[in-house]
């Protein structure tokens, strides 16, 4: 029985030495995040280049995934690409900050509280949300389709803040989705690929909320 004990316990130390983990390196990368993008203020290269910013960012994921086992590189690069999307998003918080300041903080302090009250309801409950699957990834395929659609042929702004919309609730779901996928199927060594699942939709999620509350109080 002892045994058994210990085993146990040592099972949950493991598991909870992984979530502290997981949460430690995503709060470090959503501060070079925050840096990225306060240092690429003012840069003309992410205002003039969005697409190649996307290329460079979907680059990252992958380079991210590459080392996410090689400590000491696993965290540099998880920064690195923390910094990248901070440049990626700097025209949007230029825009809106152009605006009013108090947007962008409003914005970030929303996705904080909805990341927050989404990531403590998933582990207080501890409902499998994998239910969401299907829903969750035909609805980025379609945000996508619309996103584009709407750039290159509509232009229109009523439609790009339904996107913004569905945008808050798609990433609101994933949160959910991503959290109980973390705590039920993700192995205690890849704390760097679920730190980096994470941030994803937290800077997904701030992205929409940031342009829906810059076009909530255009002129």
């Amino acid at each position: 029985m002892n045994q058994v004990s210990m085993t146990s316990t040592q099972l949950v130390d493991s598991r909870i030495t992984f979530l502290g983990k997981t949460y430690g390196m995503l709060a470090l990368c959503i501060a070079a995040g925050s840096v990225g993008a306060y240092m690429s203020m003012g840069l003309a290269f992410p205002y003039e280049h969005p697409f190649m910013m996307l290329f460079v960012m979907i680059g990252g994921i992958f380079a991210v995934q590459a080392v996410r086992h090689m400590a000491g590189l696993n965290l540099a690069a998880l920064l690195a690409f923390g910094g990248i999307t901070g440049m990626a998003i700097a025209p949007l918080v230029g825009i809106v900050a152009a605006k009013s300041p108090m947007l962008v903080t409003q914005a970030f302090m929303t996705t904080a509280v909805a990341f927050v009250s989404l990531t403590a309801y998933t582990f207080i409950s501890r409902r499998d949300f994998s239910f969401l699957k299907g829903f969750v990834w035909v609805g980025l395929i379609s945000i996508i389709v619309l996103g584009l659609s709407n750039y290159f042929f509509f232009e229109s702004p009523l439609m790009a803040l339904g996107i913004s919309g569905m945008g808050i609730l798609l990433f609101s779901a994933f949160i959910l989705y991503d959290t109980s996928s973390i705590l039920r199927d993700y192995p205690n060594e890849e704390y760097i690929a679920a730190a980096l699942t994470l941030y994803l939709d937290v800077f997904l999620l701030f992205q929409h909320v940031l342009a829906m509350f810059g076009m909530l109080n255009d002129d």
